[in-house]
């Protein structure tokens, strides 16, 4: 910490009253600027980045209002997706506890298998019902949804939904990209609004399957040390990965944000920008413009802030989140990929109108015509035990 960490002259006071080592390296943070630094287990790292899985119930909360939870996003290959838990379910109590009690109090943290929890929801169609799941390591779903749909005059337009820039992404990524070049795709909407990070060099692969071959060799992204520790700056370029041909001809590229897109999310969004249009449709972004390179040591992993990224043209000064070019709300009431959810049909209304919607047009199904009115924004993130998720971990350096 005092040699490598980014504000090491600027150190909390080490807390001597500390009961474990997560809790003394947060009394040493540099508050309030760092909200991002952290430890874990190492079990529980490795299981995230390098074997793409999690455990728990694989869901997370939002609260459009006071004593009002909603299922924000729920894991494909989840226990609680097993058990039918949807997004736009309204919570009426998981494990007896209502609501209200749940936004006051929270839920014990669970990240062992097997540890039951009961859910009684209401999709606001049938009534309630009730279901118990338990806790398990399940499979990530990085690559939630990738399709191709038709908006305007017969346009073209991929649709890609990336939840986690993690090692096991390559191959769906690779497919995605490879249906959107079949199918000739002329414009992207790529929904980052629940992608809070990871490995740098996944950001990077992702960027220049978009951007093109024709950045192989660009700057994608600048990493400065702090003052101790100039000699060692250096810059990342797009490579080729040859897993799969890169799209061509993009001049502009749509991503869907929310307060939860974050660090290598947003280095996606600010390392293409010196050679794309990129156009964010949602809300202000996380604000992350920081990376670590991990260190394990007795069986944790600690995350502490030791590079400030920034893109070809020096820019990385977003700390305060990025501005969406245009604001949509989060539509809970239909699933992600759905032409007609509210942050989508925004994108795809820019992409037949080349503006920004206006406050009071009516958004336009792309596949169907059908026009709907504007929904209330959500943008309120919660994991499962119903408290406000702590700060987007991602972008980090693989381990050279």
């Amino acid at each position: 910490m005092n040699d490598q960490y980014f504000w090491f002259d600027r150190q909390g006071a080490p807390s001597d009253r500390a009961t474990d080592m997560p809790s003394y390296l947060d009394s040493l943070l540099y508050k309030p600027v760092d909200r991002y630094s952290y430890a874990q287990s190492t079990s529980s790292f490795t299981q995230f980045y390098t074997e793409g899985k999690r455990t728990g119930y694989g869901y997370s909360l939002a609260s459009p209002a006071a004593g009002v939870l909603v299922v924000r996003f729920v894991e494909p290959l989840s226990p609680v997706r097993a058990a039918g838990l949807k997004r736009g379910d309204l919570i009426v109590s998981i494990d007896g506890q209502s609501a209200s009690s749940i936004l006051n109090f929270g839920l014990p943290v669970v990240d062992t298998v097997g540890v039951p929890r009961t859910f009684v929801v209401s999709d606001g169609f049938s009534g309630t019902r009730s279901f118990t799941a338990n806790s398990a390591q399940f499979e990530l779903s990085p690559v939630l949804d990738y399709r191709v749909l038709v908006a305007g005059d017969s346009k073209r337009i991929g649709y890609l939904a990336y939840n986690d820039f993690i090692s096991s992404s390559a191959n769906p990524l690779a497919a995605a990209v490879d249906h959107f070049r079949i199918n000739a795709v002329q414009e992207v909407i790529l929904d980052l609004r629940y992608n809070t990070g990871g490995s740098t060099l996944v950001a990077q692969n992702l960027s220049y399957l978009l951007g093109g071959a024709a950045l192989n060799g660009q700057v994608f992204a600048q990493y400065r040390y702090n003052a101790n520790n100039t000699v060692e700056n250096f810059t990342q370029t797009f490579t080729d990965n040859s897993y799969t041909t890169p799209l061509s001809g993009l001049g502009r590229l749509f991503v869907l944000t929310s307060g939860s897109t974050a660090s290598a999310s947003e280095m996606v969004i600010n390392g293409l920008r010196p050679y794309l249009n990129v156009i964010t449709i949602g809300a202000t972004t996380f604000g992350k413009p920081y990376a670590f390179q991990p260190r394990d040591a007795c069986g944790i992993t600690y995350n502490a802030v030791n590079l400030h990224i920034s893109n070809a043209l020096g820019f990385g000064d977003y700390a305060g989140g990025i501005a969406a070019t245009c604001t949509a709300p989060d539509d809970l009431s239909r699933a992600l990929g759905d032409p007609s959810e509210a942050r989508l049909a925004a994108a795809l209304n820019y992409v037949v109108i080349g503006a920004c919607p206006t406050a009071n047009a009516r958004e336009v199904n792309a596949s169907s015509g059908r026009s709907l009115s504007k929904q209330t924004a959500i943008e309120t993130d919660l994991g499962e035990d119903g408290r406000p998720q702590r700060s987007p971990a991602g972008a980090w350096l693989e381990r050279r």
